[in-house]
């Protein structure tokens, strides 16, 4: 186990987020910064609005600085002079993106790029990215495996290839990788657990994978809102921003006569709303049998409601649509804010709905969210170890505060849009059934694939119930804990 010293990471970020003080918020249609303190907090939102977020570029600073003390405190071997090969199907959440035009846009960006040169400098190895379709590396690596050959030491790939990869034996469970301390703090535990069955521990996320570019938000149209009578961030505020609240607004809309919503992905609509409400399809984790959570009373009347929200406007440009006005709610990601910043339109953002009062907000990460494996044949394990540890220690806090500042300077309308960020980035939702797909396709038709049929008017939810002791049978037969 690696000797980690604990620090209080995120007590100036929390410091922060709690106080009312100096905040700089975007105009209307973002051009122009207004500054305001505690003696000029006159300005005109909606009732009950979030109190005033404080984030300032010093607290960033600060906090690099001590991303860089957890980086040193990792205890990891000297690789001077070795080769560490990640491969990858997207390397956005590593170097970042260059546009076209040779903008960053973000500085996200920069921060990805001296990050990797600290990795290098605390592991003294020379570290190199391949990038792959999922076919090739699925392709390459199967070939290597089946040759015990070395292909790769690290691999980051889509959490939807996660299924495949272990299905046909291709990584190794985490728990085995010497020295890898999956309980420390810059690790996502949602993650740790969704990718986990039985014994094993396929997978892993955490700070170094963090990727707004990938997370979901719904964005509203203020106007049409307040028309309805609807005050959307003392709903989040007050914790009444659920599926059925949701739905009650889509009825409101629709019973106006205005658009309800649009979404650039109308296939994944309903069960996105679902995932993305907290709820996860299985219950799993570490050294336990993975069971479903889609055979309770409590799920049937949910996925009542959710059949009873009408389909998605169909749209060729969603955000365009949105931006003129048609719809109340536009699902996006929350990278999308970046084309619309200069708007006409007034927009804000919020988390999406939960599943019910008594969860907490979460957010919907797309299939192609990066997440970490180990594959087998790797040069050291150690190595591969030393890497997702060092990589996410020292994205320690800092990624996400430097972007939530961005998004408020740059981005961002009003409070209730920047609080609802702060909710979002914080709480995506990683879901096991969506992970092993790929490898283990009858898991994915009795949970998710049922919801989908129950959704079409294909299935009744009391034919399905049948299957609850065959679905737990699977469950034992093919993630069953043999050992710990």
């Amino acid at each position: 186990m690696k000797k980690l010293r604990l620090l209080a990471l995120f007590a100036a970020v929390m410091l922060c987020l709690q106080s009312c003080g100096i905040i700089i918020i975007n105009d209307i249609h973002g051009n122009d910064a207004e500054i305001t303190s505690e003696d000029g907090t006159d300005r005109e939102t909606e009732s009950q609005e979030v109190k005033e977020i404080i984030i300032d570029k010093q607290t960033s600073d600060e906090m690099k600085v001590k991303a860089d003390e957890v980086l040193a405190g990792v205890d990891t071997a000297d690789y001077t002079g070795m080769r560490l090969l990640i491969a990858t199907t997207d390397t956005t959440f590593y170097e970042g993106k260059m546009y076209d035009d040779g903008d960053t846009r973000l500085t996200l960006t920069s921060d990805r790029i001296i990050r990797s040169d600290k990795i290098s400098g605390k592991l003294g190895a020379n570290i190199s990215i391949a990038t792959y379709s999922e076919d090739d590396l699925y392709t390459k690596l199967s070939a290597a495996v089946k040759n015990k050959e070395y292909f790769a030491d690290v691999l980051a790939v889509p959490q939807r290839l996660v299924g495949k990869l272990a299905g046909d034996g291709l990584i190794k469970s985490l728990r085995t990788v010497p020295g890898l301390d999956l309980k420390a703090d810059y690790f996502n535990t949602d993650a740790l657990s969704a990718f986990s069955a039985g014994h094993k521990a396929y997978a892993i996320s955490g700070e170094g994978c963090f990727e707004p570019e990938k997370l979901y938000c719904v964005y509203f149209n203020k106007e049409m809102a307040a028309e309805l009578g609807l005050d959307m961030y003392s709903l989040v505020s007050n914790g009444e921003w659920t599926l059925k609240k949701y739905a009650e607004c889509i009825s409101a809309a629709s019973a106006a006569g205005a658009g309800t919503v649009v979404t650039k992905s109308p296939e994944k609509y309903k069960r996105m709303l679902l995932i993305g409400s907290g709820f996860d399809f299985v219950e799993s984790g570490i050294d336990k049998v993975p069971a479903a959570n889609t055979f309770s009373s409590e799920f049937e009347i949910t996925s009542k409601l959710i059949a009873s929200i009408p389909a998605v406007m169909l749209s060729s440009n969603p955000s365009e649509d949105f931006l003129n006005g048609k719809s109340l709610f536009f699902i996006d990601t929350v990278f999308a804010a970046e084309e619309m910043y200069d708007s006409d339109l007034v927009w804000g953002m919020l988390p999406l709905p939960k599943y019910n009062e008594n969860y907490e907000y979460g957010t919907y990460a797309e299939e192609t969210a990066i997440v970490l494996c180990v594959p087998e044949y790797a040069s050291d394990d150690r190595m591969s170890g030393d890497f997702i540890e060092a990589f996410n220690a020292v994205s320690t806090g800092y990624l996400e505060y430097d972007y939530l500042y961005h998004s408020m300077l740059d981005v961002l309308r009003d409070n209730g849009s920047v609080n609802s960020l702060n909710i979002i980035l914080k709480n995506p939702n990683y879901d096991f059934v969506s992970a092993m797909k790929s490898g283990y396709p009858t898991l994915y038709a009795n949970t998710a694939g049922a919801f989908d049929d129950i959704m079409g008017g294909r299935l009744t939810f009391e034919e399905y119930k049948g299957k609850e002791t065959e679905v737990a049978e699977y469950m034992e037969k093919w993630f069953p804990v043999t050992n710990k």
